[in-house]
């Protein structure tokens, strides 16, 4: 297999955005909120069963390296070579979107953590792809219990407090998706979350029409999260090798003015926040590849501001953390593991 070089990759984005429009749309109501009168309002906590599940994230495991020859002609420049070292990180992200898509089994989890006036919100992302079969589940929550919480679940539901999950089968190039208007979580025992997700209540439940652009026969270039990284939109670039570690580690910063580089996030963020003077102000993105050119590890962090956020006299600013872990494990990799994906798959043969 060849390695993709930087001009023949025509670069999409294939990351939801849903996630910056949930923080969005919860910093909009908790300023709005923050300057009205609450009163003195008791909310009893409230408890929630969990479903019963095998699923243990604890179980995968980030260790494992994947199958893959090593990369040859990698040759990281000097440090005081700014260009040299954009362009060296451009090469080893290219063939690792372009491996990403091509090769036929990866698991990867993205966990998000945003704050906001105390109020933390969370996400996390599955996604596995083994062989023909592809499996994606999708949980966000804001925390149960209290009144901004409360408050922050009935501004925009559809975006801050959900359960999404979707199944494809490249050989019969069928699918299915589902996304439910409750999600309730608890903290186990063993420090794994648990969900709690009402299937019977959707927003939708609906076919899949096209091939999920991680395979590589969905006929599109592919790229990992929002940003085109690109020799105009990168202010900076360091590449580092981890012997020990048989990895490489990259530092990057996307040039906020680039908005060709940005337009996609930046369009999620101007809707969400009613807003079309709200900015980016500082992209820094750090990823790790193994020396095998696949990814390990991908770490976006977002500051944004909002001038007038909702058309209101307030303004707003928020920093965001996005991490990727990927696995190629057995556990990860095998999809009957993950909570409510048997099942589905099950309904959906029957």
């Amino acid at each position: 297999m060849s390695n993709p070089t930087l001009e023949n990759k025509a670069i999409i984005i294939t990351t939801k955005n849903h996630k910056v429009q949930a923080f969005v749309f919860l910093v909009v109501f908790l300023f709005v909120m923050a300057g009205s009168a609450l009163g003195s309002i008791f909310l009893a906590k409230k408890y929630y069963g969990i479903d019963s599940t095998t699923f243990n994230p604890k179980k995968m495991d980030a260790s494992i390296k994947p199958v893959g020859d090593t990369l040859t002609g990698i040759t990281i420049p000097e440090s005081n070579d700014s260009d040299g070292m954009i362009a060296c990180a451009l090469n080893l992200y290219t063939i690792a979107n372009y491996n990403l898509q091509h090769d036929d089994k990866v698991a990867y989890a993205v966990n998000t953590k945003s704050e906001v006036l105390n109020v933390s919100t969370g996400g996390i992302r599955y996604t596995v792809k083994n062989g023909d079969e592809f499996f994606n589940a999708d949980y966000f929550y804001v925390p149960q219990g209290g009144i901004i919480n409360t408050i922050a679940k009935k501004a925009s539901p559809e975006f801050t407090n959900y359960g999404y999950r979707a199944y494809y089968n490249l050989a019969t190039q069928s699918g299915r998706e589902q996304k439910a208007k409750e999600l309730n979580y608890k903290v186990l025992s063993n420090g794994v979350i648990g969900f709690r997700v009402l299937w019977d209540n959707l927003y939708f439940d609906r076919e899949i029409t096209e091939i999920p652009q991680e395979f590589a026969a969905s006929g599109k270039s592919y790229r990992y999260y929002n940003y085109t990284w690109s020799i105009d939109s990168l202010l900076s670039a360091s590449v580092k090798y981890n012997a020990k570690g048989g990895y490489y580690e990259l530092k990057v910063e996307i040039d906020c003015s680039n908005e060709e580089a940005i337009k996609d996030g930046l369009a999620v963020l101007r809707q969400g926040a009613s807003d079309p003077n709200a900015v980016y102000t500082k992209i820094v993105e750090t990823v790790q590849i193994w020396d095998n050119g696949r990814f390990k590890i991908f770490n976006t962090y977002d500051d944004w501001y909002s001038p007038h956020i909702h058309n209101t006299a307030f303004s707003a600013t928020s920093a965001n953390d996005y991490r990727t872990t990927f696995y190629y494990d057995d556990y990860s990799l095998n999809i009957s593991n993950y909570q409510y994906a048997k099942e589905y798959i099950d309904s959906l043969a029957a």
